[in-house]
């Protein structure tokens, strides 16, 4: 029996199990893995916001975008939750000026985009018919603290209650303003929160919205801890145009990732606050079409989800719809077509099985026999569910599953999330089903299975994730 390591280290839901060289022969045998969920053992909680989106500022400038008009989007925000969070900002923001009466400009960061008066309102109807709330980017990059305090007045006054904080800058460590100096930073920061604070007393912060240095974090948390929010950072595995943005390379662990968020979690424990990856996806720039949109990415992001929770972060943004480039991502996990036509990509689907089965508490697992490319992680609602995510993100090998029930559980019943081939773009499913026209889903299959001697045995195939609820 393997007690893994990583388990102890995580505090979360359960193993990330080794990811090593990815099998080479589709006709090799499923190996067996065998796993004990300890419900007594909690070792993390997921909040109830934990799920969300991220856009640029100029999705707030597209007419009929962010509209309580809009039912099919503001549908399949309810599908995945009714207490998300939007983060909007991104490099845009940085690119933005508000003009109460002005006409709205969707521009390339190139250029200037310019929101008005009623495309706030309109957000802040989306933001109230979904349930959602918003976190909103300044223009620390191009702007002056006297415009970022008269937008921060005008987002205010329409999003009311719905708005959670303001990030003042985005990606702060790259900003060529200040020559990439945290001081220079920092001190501009200060600059602008006192001058929001002069017209808007009770705005509050997050910060300090970091690309990839968390020392930035670090030096933020120091001195900001006891007047923020959410400590934020971002998170990319490479670039779209990198040779290493592959399927393969974006299903395989990546060490960096772990080192940052052991930091994160880290500088959060020593300081009493959270912090949130609030920008993310596959590969910046877009994404990689190919790669991005395809199966493969709802298995990253229901395991990159889990990872997350199962290092104490308090949410995430996942990346979507028009980008700094002025068109619409590949890696979309709502993707908004040349007719403004809303499509859940497959992407979607992966934070649809994480808005199922990553509530509540986190739950220790104990492995036997790990296999490579199988994660499994353990969560239990607060009405006492318990729930099992498996997910088998090898490309050519399937997995036995045998599982221990706890308690006084007798059978379980299981959800797959599951397409026809990693690199599928249609045809993706959760429970049998695919998400509908009008944005709601509802599994049509119903697979139970009964346990032999206190075991439920399942087999996993190669490229695809289950849900198992305990009844």
């Amino acid at each position: 029996m393997k007690n893994l390591a990583r388990i102890a280290f995580l505090g979360a839901t359960g193993a990330l199990l080794p990811f090593g060289p990815l099998p080479a022969q589709a006709s090799q045998d499923p190996q067996v893995i065998r796993i004990r969920v300890d419900p007594n053992t909690v070792t993390a909680s997921v909040p109830d916001d934990f799920i969300g989106f991220g856009y640029e500022t100029s999705a707030v400038a597209h007419p009929g975008l962010f509209s309580p008009a809009n039912a099919r989007l503001i549908q399949l925000y309810r599908t995945l939750s009714r207490h998300g969070l939007v983060r909007i900002g991104g490099n845009i923001s940085d690119h933005t000026k508000f003009v109460a009466r002005g006409s709205l400009a969707v521009e390339p960061q190139e250029g200037t985009t310019v929101i008005n008066s009623r495309s706030l309102a309109d957000l802040a109807g989306f933001l109230r018919a979904t349930g959602w709330r918003l976190m909103w980017g300044l223009n620390l990059g191009t702007g002056s603290r006297e415009d970022a305090a008269e937008e921060a007045l005008a987002v205010s006054e329409a999003a009311g209650g719905q708005l959670q904080s303001f990030e003042i800058g985005n990606e702060v460590d790259l900003l060529r303003r200040f020559g990439k100096s945290y001081d220079g930073y920092y001190a501009s920061y200060l600059a602008y929160k006192a001058a929001i604070r002069a017209v808007l007393p009770g705005a509050a912060f997050s910060g300090p919205d970091a690309a990839r240095d968390t020392t930035w974090c670090v030096n933020f948390a120091r001195t900001e801890s006891s007047d923020i929010r959410l400590l934020t950072h971002h998170y990319y595995r490479t670039g779209a145009g990198s040779p290493d943005a592959t399927l393969e390379n974006l299903l395989r662990d990546d060490p960096s990732l772990e080192a940052t968020l052991r930091r994160l979690q880290g500088v959060c424990a020593g300081s009493g606050i959270s912090y949130r990856i609030n920008e993310v996806n596959s590969f910046y720039n877009g994404g990689k079409q190919g790669v991005s949109d395809t199966f493969g990415s709802a298995l990253w992001c229901l395991d990159f989800l889990f990872q997350l929770a199962s290092h104490g972060c308090g949410g995430v943004n996942m990346e979507t719809d028009i980008n700094q480039h002025a068109w619409v991502s590949h890696y979309s996990p709502i993707f908004r077509d040349a007719s403004d036509h809303y499509l859940a990509r497959p992407e979607y689907y992966g934070m649809l099985a994480f808005s199922l089965a990553g509530k509540g508490e986190l739950l220790r697992l104990a492995v036997d026999d790990p296999v490579f490319g199988v994660t499994a992680y353990a969560t239990r609602e607060a009405n006492g569910h318990l729930w099992l995510t498996l997910i088998n993100k090898g490309l050519d090998r399937g997995a036995r599953v045998r599982v221990s029930l706890p308690g006084p559980f007798t059978a379980v019943d299981v959800l797959r999330l599951a397409a026809p081939t990693a690199q599928s773009k249609d045809n993706v499913t959760l429970g049998g089903a695919t998400v509908a026209d009008d944005g709601t889903w509802s599994p049509n299959s119903n697979e139970a299975v009964a346990a032999n001697a206190g075991l439920v045995a399942l087999d996993l195939p190669a490229a695809s994730a289950a849900l198992l609820r305990f009844k």
